[in-house]
């Protein structure tokens, strides 16, 4: 694996776990719906696992991929987890987008 490859893994997985965190810091318990960049953040939990997933199964998923030699056992778990976790992150955000879509404005409703 290249040192850009493990810089982007490192970076995703980062950056998405961050994210996860700075939503259930500000949800408080799920009791406020938190403003993030001046938006509001409908399901903050949901969004938070949504995040979860997916820094880890391409963050830390890319970074596992290389350790086990190819067509092993282990490659071939990490392969499946990696896919449920992405997966798992896809229904999330589904469920996010379906649970509060977005307004239209005046104009585009007349």
């Amino acid at each position: 694996m290249d040192s850009v490859d493990v810089a982007l893994a490192v970076v995703c997985a980062a950056a998405n776990l961050a994210m996860a965190a700075v939503l259930l810091v500000k949800s408080r318990g799920g009791t406020t719906v938190p403003l993030i960049f001046g938006r509001p953040q409908h399901l903050p939990r949901l969004r938070a696992a949504m995040y979860a997933c997916i820094g880890l199964g391409l963050g830390v998923g890319w970074l596992v991929k290389d350790v086990f030699p190819p067509n092993s056992t282990g490659d071939t778990v990490v392969y499946n987890v990696v896919r449920v976790l992405l997966v798992a992150g896809v229904i999330t955000a589904l469920l996010g987008a379906f649970r509060y879509p977005r307004s239209l404005s005046d104009k585009a409703a007349r």
